[in-house]
């Protein structure tokens, strides 16, 4: 973990990148298990019946291994689908479900998958660039997880990062959301709620 605050969000996303990028190919699958057991353990996942996953990306943390489990559990998987400047659709996925390449080069469900409510998720499993112990979190720029956290009403955040990925502290906006947990390989955090 990173002692020092960063001033800027640009710095963050800067030390959050380079902290992902120097996670050892040989290491992500090990540290992506052990981030799902953590995960699972979680009363919120035990109680969810929709689940909002991510494709990850090859610097992210792969969420599969929590979300073939929340899938044998009988749990509905959601992926986001990017359907305009900040905005996101909700789709859900079964295993069969071919992944398209969707702007910014991310996969994403195709457009006829079956659409999900934002009402409906019970958990949201959300990657980011650079979190902090207070469960601040910086994502890429474009504020689409944000605006989506207005959408989903009562569902509970979890970040899903590397540990080197938590910083000291990360700078935050009025406009900024804070996930409600924090998940990394070795840590589970949760937000003070004042």
């Amino acid at each position: 973990m990173t002692p020092d605050a960063c001033p800027s969000k640009d710095s963050a996303r800067l030390l959050g990148r380079a902290a992902r990028r120097a996670v050892p190919a040989e290491d992500r699958l090990r540290h992506a298990e052990a981030a799902a057991e953590r995960l699972l353990a979680l009363p919120e996942i035990a109680r969810a019946r929709t689940v909002l996953a991510y494709a990850a990306t090859p610097e992210e943390i792969d969420p599969a291994p929590a979300v073939e489990a929340l899938r044998a559990r009988g749990v509905v998987i959601a992926l986001p689908r990017v359907t305009g400047p900040g905005r996101l659709g909700l789709h859900s996925v079964d295993p069969g479900t071919t992944l398209v390449p969707g702007p910014f080069g991310l996969l994403e469900p195709p457009g006829d998958s079956p659409t999900v409510a934002p009402g409906e998720i019970d958990v949201a499993i959300v990657p980011g660039v650079a979190f902090d112990g207070a469960c601040r979190r910086i994502g890429h720029g474009g504020g689409f997880y944000d605006r989506l956290n207005a959408m989903m009403g009562g569902a509970v955040t979890v970040g899903l990062a590397f540990d080197e990925q938590v910083l000291g502290e990360v700078p935050c906006e009025n406009h900024d959301v804070c996930v409600d947990i924090l998940v990394t390989p070795t840590r589970t955090l949760r937000r003070e709620v004042s």
